[in-house]
């Protein structure tokens, strides 16, 4: 049968992902595999500087400390998008190693044609096609990964310009708009309006103070996310009131604590190039063992020359269209069955979603 590895990403948390990294924790089996992982994230800590890291981070990174705790206390909000994000990709690939647990064994040995990934899942859909064999070997390139992931969310909350008080005046208007309006934020999720309306909203509201707000995900013809920072989406909001505010139309701030997709984290690009040819072996495409679509274009990333920046690029600056990435993964692969490896509901839904628009026959089913 033919298997296509779906992963989703950051922002879709689509439940307790900490509780179920918990449970993974406490399993004997995962030790070693844990051990390599959160050795990842302290060398990730190492490389950009831990009183870097605590102008931004000011509670730490401590990963062995939340995925101990007994109890079923969250993940401090402090951790922002870089827990997030660490948290997600520590879930992917503990569920994808090699063993009786992996899902491909469960499901008898199934062997992938490719892998997909929305947005950070785009780093563990790359991992999935690594020619990696054997748990001990899985480890210790799963250690690295999520070092790379880690340095990388690093790196952009490095860059990501601090937050200013916006105007006043911005404020004020902003508040009118009631309790509903919610708590500005890097990124919103707005229902409702079809890309060409978006882009006209957006060319009208131009730069200002705060920057220029655009669109870093597409992902439904009416299902997008914005991003650039909260006063360029609180300048636009207020100024195209009647587009969004309109009956059917949902805006909703994100908890993102960088713009992700936006080019105002484009400086973060040297820094993690810099960051992969100094401590690790840049990944080619012609390494990966199955095609992988992550990118914005979207392309097989077994072309490109340099794997990891290219992930990192469409993570950080690059605006992503998801249901173009699911369209050119069918079309060139045709698989039989998506199997979701997750962790959360959002990209499972929006992909199953894309499968009965366009009339696909195959399976989709969710770990």
């Amino acid at each position: 049968m033919r298997v296509l590895l779906h992963f989703g990403g950051l922002g879709d948390p689509g439940g307790p992902l900490t509780g179920r990294l918990r449970e993974l924790f406490r399993q004997q089996h995962n030790s070693r595999f844990f051990a390599a992982a959160l050795a990842g994230v302290e060398a990730a800590l190492e490389i950009v500087g831990r009183e870097e890291c605590a102008r931004f981070l000011p509670g730490g990174l401590p990963v062995r400390d939340w995925l101990a705790d007994p109890g079923e206390r969250p993940v401090p909000a402090a951790g922002g998008s870089v827990a997030e994000g660490v948290l997600l990709h520590l879930y992917q690939l503990c569920v994808l190693q090699p063993g009786p647990g992996n899902p491909l064994a469960r499901a008898g040995g199934l062997r992938p044609v490719g892998a997909v990934g929305h947005s950070l899942g785009s780093y563990a859909a790359m991992f999935a096609a690594l020619p990696v064999e054997g748990r001990r070997e899985y480890a210790a390139a799963a250690g690295r990964s999520v070092a790379q992931v880690t340095v990388a969310l690093l790196r952009c909350h490095q860059v990501a310009p601090a937050a200013r008080q916006p105007d006043p005046e911005l404020l004020r208007r902003h508040a009118e708009l009631g309790p509903a309006a919610g708590v500005p934020g890097a990124m919103a999720a707005v229902v409702g309006p079809q890309r060409e309306a978006l882009d006209e909203a957006i060319s009208r509201s131009g730069d200002g103070p705060g920057g220029s707000a655009g669109i870093g995900l597409v992902n439904s013809p009416t299902f997008h996310v914005l991003t650039g920072g909260a006063e360029a989406l609180m300048r636009l909001r207020l100024a195209e009131g009647g587009l969004f505010e309109r009956p059917g139309t949902r805006w909703s701030y994100l908890g993102a604590t960088a713009p992700f997709h936006s080019p105002v984290l484009a400086p973060a690009m040297p820094l993690i190039g810099r960051d992969v040819d100094r401590h690790w072996q840049p990944v080619k495409g012609d390494e990966l063992t199955v095609p992988v679509y992550g990118t914005g274009t979207p392309a097989d990333l077994r072309s490109s020359p340099h794997v990891l920046y290219e992930v990192a690029e469409q993570q950080m600056c690059r605006p992503f269209d998801w249901p173009a990435v699911v369209d050119a993964a069918m079309a060139e692969l045709d698989p039989e069955l998506v199997l979701d490896l997750g962790p959360g509901a959002s990209a499972a839904a929006l992909t199953r979603a894309r499968l009965r628009e366009s009339g696909s026959a195959a399976r989709f089913t969710s770990l």
